[in-house]
């Protein structure tokens, strides 16, 4: 094997490393398809195989791969199919109601790693693109709907509730200025030209949206926005949801809603106005809470910088141990 071959083969190992390492923090083993779609590094399917058969710090089991004296989490993934089940189903049925607000365009599942590993006890986070100058119109209808039919996740009761608290319009769906500054820190509010390369949390979550509902081609077109994604996951696509999971725009009984056309500057004001105090006191000043016409991130308890920390400690941990 010559030096730059040994070269490349030990960069891919650590890519493998880093990957199955990521995904271990929330008891997730992969499969090899998996690993080679989330390392960042450009490489076939057969490369990796041959990588995971080398390393001694990453183990398999039943087709998974997990970090060495993990294998109990390939239960805890299989448990979660079935809870990722009924939230799905909840998730559609809520979906089939939004869609009927004019000013959607998108909505899609957003939990930790896609809608593959969710917990029984979990809400279902929705991530919303709407159309330009529509996002506070799109916001109150869609909080309204949820308030009414008792999804709204509360302190104590947040199973299966639907979680509302990201928007994008059409106009900024280029979303890179949301993720955490070079530092690990939370960032500064969008349009400021802070480099974005140390959220890890922030780019896994893009990649694995699971879109329930586009009009126009509008999930396509949020990649493409966002197309950045394939320098740190060359190997990953566009998503292909199942058929079953999808469903398009059809013609909407709520069309009365586009009186409403002019009132987005009434409905910001209003909703302002009710924002909770905590929230208004985070407001702009960094990337947990972004509140403008193009961006709704409201996010206090923003855990990306504690998810970055545990993700060192692990890489740490695995460099001790081997």
């Amino acid at each position: 094997m010559s030096f730059k071959t040994e070269n490349k083969n030990i960069e891919l190992q650590r890519a493998i490393v880093r990957t199955v390492a990521y995904f271990d923090m929330f008891d997730f083993p992969l499969t090899d398809f998996e690993v080679w779609k989330f390392i960042s590094i450009k490489c076939g399917l057969s490369d990796v195989r041959r990588a995971l058969k080398e390393l001694s710090s990453v183990q398999s089991k039943n087709g998974f791969y997990f970090l060495r004296g993990r294998s109990e989490i390939i239960k805890t993934r299989l448990k979660r199919y079935i809870y990722t089940y009924r939230k799905f189903k909840r998730a559609m049925r809520v979906a089939k109601i939004f869609k009927f607000i004019p000013w959607i365009k998108m909505i899609a599942i957003s939990n930790i790693i896609g809608a593959h590993n969710l917990r029984d006890e979990s809400d279902i986070d929705f991530f919303i693109i709407t159309k330009t100058k529509k996002i506070w119109l799109t916001r109150f209808f869609c909080s309204s709907v949820a308030q009414t039919l008792g999804l709204r996740p509360k302190k104590g009761d947040e199973r299966d509730k639907v979680c509302l608290n990201f928007y994008v319009s059409e106009e900024m769906m280029d979303i890179s200025g949301l993720m955490l500054d070079s530092q690990g820190g939370v960032g500064h509010p969008i349009g400021c030209p802070t480099p974005k390369n140390n959220d890890i949390y922030f780019k896994y979550w893009l990649i694995n949206l699971v879109p329930i509902y586009d009009a126009g081609n509008t999930y396509k077109n949020f990649i493409r926005e966002n197309n950045w994604i394939k320098n740190y996951f060359p190997n990953w696509r566009l998503v292909q949801t199942e058929r079953r999971r999808y469903f398009k725009k059809g013609f909407s009984l709520f069309n009365v809603l586009n009186l409403f056309n002019g009132l987005e500057s009434v409905f910001k004001k209003l909703q302002l106005r009710l924002m909770p105090k905590n929230m208004k006191e985070l407001m702009n000043k960094d990337t947990r809470v972004v509140i403008n016409n193009n961006v709704l991130k409201m996010h206090v308890n923003d855990r990306r910088s504690e998810y970055n920390e545990r993700f060192s400690n692990k890489l740490e941990e695995i460099i001790k141990n081997s």
